[in-house]
């Protein structure tokens, strides 16, 4: 989205706000060790991946907790080794030490351009994997995953649930109002969509005075996964959290009725939970970056 068009208010709406951190990303040194990046991974046969495996990305650092830097590579398989979508994507860890191989075992991630990060999200002091990778989709989707190697056993602790966020579902009502809750959120959530109340219109969904006239299932409002999922040392103790941005859409795809933005942090008991929840009011909409909608022929 061009944000150009875009005059959002944002809205503090939970508690455990940490003040005065600042929203940051935090630099770190993990050494990059990518010699094999682009190649076919020549341990696919020894672990029983498809024969068309190639390493995505490489890293090093520590993550099985012995001190000693191990090899993270981020393979998935590829019809060419050109190609830049890969499907069935795993993280494998080579032990620095004993040289011995362990992988998680994800299933059914692909997508494009996948990279890998290597940092300690749950506060053990040791790095763990961070992968992100485009989706394709139009709906500007990205697939996050992290996984922890401790004593070489691969552990996903954030996936395709985790992904999800704030999983908003709404309604349209009157007034030019979305009236929905979203989980993790300790009340219900009305959004304002006066700023594109004409092409509402113009798409029979409302009247001139803001009454609903559609009140179809089709009509439903709700929010897409991570379309941004960044690491951040928000409180600067060298354990990171996560920093991420949704869509909720309305109409269609391209109807953009508010971005969720949002900070994650992993709790001793083993979840995920947001740290700090916002959202967006669109105050002005430039036709461009509004949804394309058409009188019914039929009325």
């Amino acid at each position: 989205m061009n944000n150009k068009w875009m005059k959002p208010v944002t809205f503090l709406l939970l508690a455990g706000v940490i003040g005065g951190t600042g929203l940051t990303v935090a630099h770190t040194k993990v050494a990059h060790a990518d010699a094999e990046k682009g190649k076919p991974f020549a341990a696919a046969a020894e672990l029983k991946l498809d024969k068309n495996t190639y390493v995505i990305d490489q890293k090093s650092a520590d993550v099985n907790g012995d001190k000693v830097a191990d090899t993270v590579y981020l393979v998935g398989v590829k019809e060419k080794a050109d190609d830049i979508y890969a499907a069935d994507m795993n993280i494998v860890v080579q032990d620095g030490k004993t040289k011995a191989y362990s992988k998680t075992e994800m299933k059914d991630l692909g997508g494009y351009e996948g990279e890998l990060t290597l940092l300690d999200f749950t506060g053990d002091h040791v790095a763990d994997a961070f992968v992100k990778t485009a989706t394709g989709g139009s709906g500007g989707i990205y697939n996050h995953v992290i996984a922890t190697f401790a004593d070489n056993k691969g552990k996903v602790i954030f996936g395709e649930e985790e992904n999800e966020g704030i999983r908003y579902e709404g309604k349209f009502a009157n007034g030019f109002k979305v009236e929905g809750k979203g989980t993790h959120l300790q009340q219900p959530l009305t959004l304002d969509v006066q700023a594109n109340k004409e092409l509402y219109q113009m798409a029979k969904l409302y009247d001139k005075d803001g009454k609903l006239l559609k009140k179809d299932d089709d009509l439903s409002v709700y929010s897409y996964p991570f379309g941004s999922l960044q690491p951040i040392d928000i409180d600067n103790n060298g354990t990171f959290e996560l920093m991420g941005e949704q869509r909720i859409v309305g109409l269609n795809n391209t109807d953009t009725v508010s971005t969720l933005k949002s900070i994650w942090g992993f709790g001793s008991e083993g979840k995920w939970a947001p740290w700090e929840v916002e959202y967006s009011t669109f105050l002005l909409k430039h036709p461009n970056e509004a949804i394309n909608v058409t009188p019914d022929a039929n009325e």
